[in-house]
């Protein structure tokens, strides 16, 4: 009690307080309205992070469907169905010039020459030989004997390339559909367009062959009616009488 007596006032007070303070400050605080917050705010953050992941792996699939090599070489000859081609006939301009050209007709060309060897034609409608003493009618037939070969390999090349077209065709109608992915799609409608394309080339081509056919035959009858006029042209130095 003497001890107490002689500290001050001030301090006695403190000594009171603090083990009241130390008691105090160890309470747990808890507030239901920020938990509460912060739980659904981590739920919704999960979420995200989910649908983001989802998001991804569609891109990802999206991606791969329309990127990527896909390879339509099965497609790529059924136009010409691999046979015969309109492009592999001779040059029909030269065929009128007396030049025969056979190009890439190949066995189709042995068949015209067959054909054409078989009608034993003449060479020369004047029975001359040498170039230089043919007549413009000569030149003219030459040139339609020519032709006539020609269209002829032609037209049996175009005929078995048609059989073959048309087997090649049905083959690729039975791919449509199959393709697994929007560029496997894609590629190949790409390459069936393209493939009509060269059926409508093949058609140009044939209608050409039959305008050089008509073409051959105009020349003819111009050859013709040049000889006609030529026969008929009176040249009074060129006549002699019989017995004069």
């Amino acid at each position: 009690m003497k001890i107490f007596k002689t500290l001050p006032a001030a301090l006695v007070v403190v000594i009171a307080v603090a083990p009241c303070r130390g008691v105090f400050a160890q309470v747990p605080v808890i507030d239901d309205a920020t938990l509460s917050q912060a739980t659904k705010t981590a739920s919704n953050t999960a979420q995200i992070m989910s649908s983001n992941s989802d998001i991804l792996q569609t891109v990802n699939r999206t991606l791969a469907a329309v990127t990527g090599n896909r390879s339509t070489s099965e497609i790529a000859g059924a136009a010409l169905g691999s046979g015969f081609s309109i492009g592999s006939a001779p040059d029909f301009s030269s065929l009128l010039s007396g030049q025969m050209s056979w190009g890439n007709l190949g066995s189709f060309g042995n068949t015209a020459a067959t054909i054409l060897n078989g009608l034993n034609l003449v060479k020369t409608l004047s029975g001359q030989t040498g170039n230089v003493n043919l007549t413009r009618g000569d030149k003219a037939y030459q040139g339609l004997v020519n032709t006539a070969t020609a269209l002829t390999a032609s037209i049996a090349g175009t005929q078995s390339s048609a059989q073959q077209r048309s087997t090649a065709f049905q083959a690729v109608q039975g791919q449509i559909g199959t393709a697994t992915d929007i560029k496997g799609s894609i590629d190949q409608n790409s390459q069936v367009q393209t493939q009509t394309a060269q059926t409508v080339n093949e058609l140009v081509g044939a209608v050409n062959a039959g305008n050089a056919a008509l073409n051959a035959e105009q020349v003819r009858q111009l050859a013709a009616e040049a000889a006609t006029a030529a026969f008929m042209t009176y040249d009074a130095g060129q006549v002699s009488f019989v017995g004069q």
